[in-house]
């Protein structure tokens, strides 16, 4: 294994899923130098970008679930019922289980966790791959209402992650932002008056966080720490009726918009070109007459080479075809009801800093040590007390201790 070059095993190893380069690891320390390299770990984040593997969470309180979409028959034309993997909770004192929680930030594939049910505000960062978490300190010089929001996303120029708080204080909304380099939080100038019209889901693309709602698309760069607005795509309300639910989502490396027009059943699909700032940038994919079964309709896939798109309601997926314009549809064994579902290829990012890691293995050094000198000196003393005859300066337990 040592034969192969650096550059040639990186070029090999960064088209692999994330779960298997953990598995990977334990090859030889070549293959655990390269896949633990932080240049390795962020250009094999930008590579899964385009992965259709989706985090499934359900209302009745089941486990989190995924599966890829590549598992899917495309030549079958009818329901395909299929199975999903089983994702390990995050399992920690005073930390309630996923599926109790509303809205979840995902963001290369790290998950964002906020606390609604109990008095003690915390928010933490989860890996659900390698089951590392990081808990953002929320900042106590105000007082945190029901208004307040949270948004997670990565800033490129610096290189960080950075998590984004939105709350009312005495009438006026505030932005505190927080970096997971520096683990401190500050204060950013420019909350436009929208931000208080906006839905609670928010999405991260490209460098910058989404807040929909009725009316525009409020938007946050995380480089710039600068607040922008985009206009909604092209739709006459009087000929479709009231908007019912709005979505923003990153999917297959594009802005994606569902609109779902619940009184004339009907659903929209548009896709950003280019990340424009004008209407003409929004390209309408698809539109879908629905049945009144159909609850919680989003749009959740995009598979832009092949020209599909995956819908997600309460029972199930539907797959549509957009260039032959059919509609089949696909289910998962025991998920009578889905909740939502997330893009969430796998990350390698590690949360939890080298030198703690480092600290922890050579205090656990320290304590086994000590506990052996200890048996040692025990055995000693039971050695020396039968052995009337023993030299002190030249038995090796006396010297032990």
């Amino acid at each position: 294994m040592s034969d192969i070059p650096d550059e040639l095993l990186r070029e090999i190893l960064v088209r692999l899923p994330a779960e298997t380069l953990l598995r990977l690891r334990s090859v030889c320390k070549q293959w655990v130098r390269v896949i633990d390299d932080p240049s390795f770990t962020k250009a094999h984040t930008h590579n899964q970008l385009n992965s259709h593997t989706l985090l499934v969470k359900n209302r009745s309180g089941a486990p989190l679930y995924s599966f890829s979409l590549d598992s899917l028959d495309f030549i079958n034309n009818g329901p395909q019922m299929i199975d999903a993997i089983h994702i390990k909770q995050l399992v920690r004192l005073g930390v309630p289980r996923l599926w109790a929680l509303f809205d979840w930030s995902v963001c290369n594939s790290l998950i964002l966790i906020e606390n609604r049910e109990f008095r003690q505000k915390w928010v933490i960062i989860w890996n659900p791959l390698t089951k590392e978490c990081r808990e953002v300190k929320v900042p106590k010089l105000n007082v945190t209402s029901k208004s307040c929001r949270y948004a997670f996303g990565y800033d490129y120029d610096s290189d960080d992650y950075k998590v984004v708080k939105i709350d009312k204080l005495d009438d006026e909304w505030q932005t505190l932002v927080y970096s997971l380099k520096s683990d401190s939080w500050r204060k950013i100038e420019g909350c436009p008056p929208s931000i208080r019209y906006c839905y609670a889901g928010n999405t991260f693309f490209n460098g910058t966080l989404y807040w929909p709602s009725r009316d525009t698309i409020t938007a946050l760069d995380l480089g710039t720490e600068s607040f922008f607005q985009l206009p909604l795509p092209l739709a006459d309300r009087s000929d479709f009726g009231i908007l019912t639910d709005f979505h923003l989502d990153a999917l297959d490396g594009c802005l994606v918009c569902s609109l779902d027009y619940r009184k004339r059943k009907t659903f929209h699909g548009w896709v950003m070109k280019d990340n424009g700032v004008e209407e003409k940038s929004w390209i309408k994919l698809f539109s879908l007459q629905y049945k009144d079964f159909l609850w919680r309709l989003r749009l959740v896939a995009y598979l832009k080479g092949k020209e599909q798109v995956i819908l997600q309601h309460n029972r199930g997926f539907l797959w549509i075809d957009i260039g032959t314009n059919s509609i089949k549809k696909f289910s998962i064994h025991g998920f009578p009801d889905i909740d939502s579902s997330k893009i969430c290829p796998g990350s390698l990012v590690r949360l939890n800093a080298p030198r703690e890691r480092k600290r922890k293995r050579k205090r656990k050094t320290e304590i086994t040590l000590t506990r052996l000198k200890l048996c040692v000196r025990d055995v000693g003393e039971r050695c020396c007390s039968d052995n009337s005859s023993c030299d002190a300066s030249k038995c090796h337990f006396c010297r032990l201790g």
